[in-house]
């Protein structure tokens, strides 16, 4: 099960729906390389990947490529 997130997760959640696509896309990967803690942003970063940039769709593609990963190990 996953718990609330902390503080910094909660933070980069926020600034998924930032109107600057580079601030979207350096959340999405700051939440990448946050490791298990991040899953609990997968339903926000899901939306991403249909972002008209297409820098932060790719970025989205990877994060949740590697947080997948990490729940398929848990």
């Amino acid at each position: 099960m996953i718990d609330k997130p902390d503080l910094l997760i909660s933070k980069l959640i926020e600034k998924l729906a930032d109107s600057d696509p580079r601030v979207r896309r350096n959340a999405t990967g700051a939440l990448r390389m946050q490791g298990a803690k991040a899953c609990a942003a997968i339903s926000s970063i899901e939306p991403l990947l249909a972002d008209p940039d297409p820098a932060v769709r790719r970025e989205a593609e990877r994060t949740l490529e590697t947080l997948d990963a990490l729940l398929a190990d848990a």
